[in-house]
């Protein structure tokens, strides 16, 4: 049941304990709720293609915790918005009664909460244990104005940060247009994980839940921190995530009252003036709308999604390492612009490495490596929001200027890179390895620029131009190995000055509507089928390729193709009439008899004459 308008006051006007002491806010009607059904399917890449491995946890309760979570950060931030006007004498953090535990609410300060100010705050739910490490076992929700500063100490040991993850609880630290700061030292770490207190040990578990950490909102700055197996199903509750909001008015019931107008003569409404306005809409969007964040030499393992970003700018992350995600490594989701990624390892995550969805804009990744993933390496998904009148109003424009310099795609289980829609996209200096296909270019990306890459030993292609529109050029790239080095479907490329060897079937293949195509400067090496495979294709425009170094492979095709040619048939029916001719001959021969063979004259049946004595002792 949720809180309505009068329990909030209920719990306002509750009991209010002043001075540095933390403000204990309870109430009869507080999130009073039955946890959900715990049985559920799992339903995810479930299909024939490599989508990447199957998520273990339970979608049915793990979309309800999701959503109970989502309740719980209005219902704080409602109190918080009410506080924040109505309350007088209201100073300091306060902890709220959230479901079966506490949320500890931090305000503005100008001094960042520390760690020794978590253990004065709540001194029940952020205790020492015997290995020096620190357990949270209950919820923080950082507001605007405040700063959660977690710094590790100086000397070896670091800082260790539990965060409390049984079967019925977990906690979470979530900025609501806040900041948050973890920072080790220079001779360790930050730590952050999850923590089960009953099996003294990290919860690898996400079906009933599983604490995480969330910007929402706000700035974040993260270095020399370890997080790790943290979060679960959702992006928002995914392990490490950085979002931002469209609600500017997030944190407003309504303006201050020092800039509320006088009614008017009539008495009716309050107007608010131009200038006050304008000045309360500036303050409420600075509070609440996207995030921004600076990562450094940050290692994330374990989480279920590794980093997810939504709604943000300027973020800027390097030297960093992801791996061992439930889904996805890192995510910048939706409404990304000015995202810098260098210097970062993403690799073993059970769907992709890098994976850049719709909305995201002047994305650069730079030195990155994504290896061993389970689906793609990266993938950039360029494509329209909505593609026709829709009910919010969606744009219908594609999205691009995203670039992937300098960087190793190696060992993944689908493509190295996959260009989904998008224009203006580049694809340059990048080293591809062993991936089923190196660089997918598809669903109508235009203005793609795969420039002086190295692919090597790819499955199938090196690279793939394919369908619904999809253009790109394919210059000085080199190529070895693999079945097909580039291959063009119903598409567009401008393919010149690739030096390609070793190809084992195509060279370059054209199939269907490929018209625009041109097919120029190349070297073409290796032994298969065909250097240039166009015989299935139409539109393309084909010259001044460097064919010497291709060994045509004697194949079944070529043979059957060679034997079977107008000469060779006559030739062969004669030679198989003449075979047929001796072979009847031989058989006729073998049939003729003598026809008096049934009468043959005594003598050749003994000596033709008798002895009469003989034949008298022979009757005696």
């Amino acid at each position: 049941m949720r809180p309505t308008r009068q329990g909030l006051l209920v719990v306002l006007a509750a009991v209010l304990l002043a001075g540095s002491g933390t403000l204990i806010l309870q109430a009869d009607r507080l999130w009073n709720q039955r946890p959900p059904d715990p049985v559920g399917r799992n339903e995810i890449a479930a299909n024939g293609n490599v989508q990447g491995d199957i998520y273990p946890g339970d979608p049915v309760l793990e979309a309800q915790l999701v959503e109970r979570e989502d309740e719980r950060l209005i219902y704080v931030r409602a109190v918080a918005s009410a506080a924040r006007w109505r309350v007088e004498g209201l100073s300091g953090a306060y902890r709220l009664r959230t479901g079966s535990g506490y949320t500890l609410v931090l305000p503005a300060r100008p001094e960042p909460y520390t760690v020794a100010d978590l253990a004065m705050l709540t001194p029940m739910a952020f205790t020492r244990q015997g290995d020096a490490s620190y357990l949270l076992s209950e919820s923080i929700v950082v507001l605007p104005g405040a700063n959660l500063s977690l710094l590790a100490p100086d000397g070896p040991e670091g800082l260790d940060i539990r965060l409390e993850s049984t079967p019925e609880n977990f906690v979470s630290i979530v900025t609501l247009g806040g900041s948050l700061t973890v920072a080790g030292s220079e001779t360790a770490d930050v730590r952050l994980t999850s923590w089960d207190s009953a099996e003294q040990a990290v919860d690898t578990r996400t079906a009933d839940g599983r604490a995480y950490v969330r910007i929402l909102g706000g700035h974040a700055s993260l270095a020399r921190a370890n997080i790790s197996n943290l979060g679960f199903w959702s992006g928002n509750t995914g392990g490490l995530s950085l979002t931002g909001t469209d609600d500017v008015a997030a944190f407003q019931s309504g303006p201050p009252a020092a800039e509320q107008a006088a009614e008017s003569a009539a008495g009716a409404a309050r107007v608010l003036p131009e200038e006050a306005l304008a000045a309360w809409a500036a303050r409420t969007a600075q509070d609440y709308s996207v995030v921004t964040a600076g990562i450094d030499d940050v290692t994330v393992d374990g989480n279920a999604f590794g980093l997810f970003v939504s709604n943000a700018r300027d973020i800027v992350i390097e030297d960093s390492a992801i791996s061992g995600s439930l889904v996805d490594g890192l995510v910048l989701h939706r409404a990304v612009t000015d995202a810098q990624i260098t210097r970062t390892r993403s690799s073993d995550n059970a769907v992709d490495g890098f994976s850049v969805a719709s909305s995201a804009t002047r994305v650069l990744l730079e030195g990155v490596t994504a290896e061993r993933n389970g689906r793609n390496g990266i993938s950039l998904d360029g494509r329209p929001l909505a593609d026709g009148p829709n009910a919010v109003g969606t744009a219908v424009k594609a999205y691009g200027g995203n670039r992937v310099a300098e960087s190793t795609v190696s060992g993944n289980a689908r493509y190295g890179i996959e260009l989904s829609g998008g224009s203006n996209l580049a694809i340059e200096s990048n080293l591809f390895a062993g991936n089923e296909v190196g660089v997918v270019v598809n669903h109508g990306a235009g203005g793609v620029g795969i420039s002086r890459n190295n692919f090597t030993n790819q499955r199938l292609q090196a690279v793939a131009v394919r369908d619904a529109g999809a253009s790109a050029a394919v210059y000085g790239n080199t190529i070895s190995g693999g079945d097909t080095g580039i291959y063009v479907r119903n598409a567009k490329a401008d393919i010149t000055s690739n030096d390609l060897v070793a190809v084992s079937n195509h060279g370059i293949t054209l199939v269907g509507d490929v018209g625009g195509t041109v097919i120029a400067g190349n070297t073409v090496a290796g032994e298969g089928s065909t250097a240039i495979r166009a015989e299935e294709s139409s539109g393309a425009a084909i010259f001044g390729n460097n064919l010497l170094g291709w060994a045509p492979a004697y194949t079944v095709d070529k043979a059957v193709g060679s034997v079977f040619q107008p000469l060779s048939l006559v030739w062969i029916v004669l030679g198989s009439l003449l075979l047929v001719t001796a072979v009847v001959r031989r058989k006729r021969t073998a049939l003729i008899q003598s026809p008096y063979a049934e009468r043959v004259p005594l003598t050749t049946l003994s000596k033709g004459f008798a002895v009469p004595e003989d034949l008298a002792g022979q009757r005696r």
